[in-house]
């Protein structure tokens, strides 16, 4: 599915999703709005972490909490050495567990790639960096919340410091805003 429709996956039913792409901003804001939304914390893990400690990996995440219904996990910098590990999860058909694999860049040949792409459960969703357009209207819409004029010059001057990456937007917007805090 597309990054903007996110909020329609039902995740009773699909549990396993894949984050992959450039636009690292826009992964975290995604997954900041899957933690609201779920209201539960999330365990982050590293492809290193998994690879050098299955079974510790395994038993935190088939165990049960006295305090939280749902789990979110989070596996982050994955690549293909994870594929089976990501099957020997899917055979236990684990329920109140979210599953977000988060990978960077991935081909078209990726065994993880295509089994998400393949599977009807499973959820895969591309992050593409942004284009100019899409940083301008954040940008625009940032300095609309503050109540700040901003030229068209300064505004594009910001943006092409980013580069088309969101995270470095929003780091340059907040230093703003707290540089106008100050006064």
């Amino acid at each position: 599915i597309k990054a903007y429709e996110l909020n329609k996956i039902n995740f009773e039913t699909n549990n396993f999703v894949l984050f992959y792409g450039q636009n690292e901003g826009l992964k975290k804001e995604e997954i900041q709005k899957i933690e609201l939304k779920i209201n539960t914390p999330i365990s982050n893990y590293d492809e290193k972490q998994i690879i050098e400690n299955k079974e510790l990996f395994y038993e935190n995440i088939l165990s049960g909490s006295l305090f939280e219904n749902k789990k979110i996990i989070i596996i982050n910098r994955a690549s293909d050495k994870l594929i089976d590990v990501i099957e020997d999860l899917l055979e236990k058909e684990l329920k109140d567990r979210i599953i977000l694999v988060n990978c960077g860049i991935l081909e078209k040949k990726s065994k993880l790639r295509k089994l998400f792409e393949r599977e009807k459960k499973l959820i895969c969703v591309p992050f593409y960096p942004d284009n100019d357009q899409t940083m301008i209207r954040i940008a625009q819409s940032f300095f609309q919340n503050i109540k700040i004029p901003i030229s068209t010059l300064n505004l594009n001057f910001i943006i092409s410091k980013c580069n088309g990456d969101r995270e470095k937007l929003n780091n340059e917007l907040s230093k703003i805003k707290m540089f106008c805090l100050d006064k």
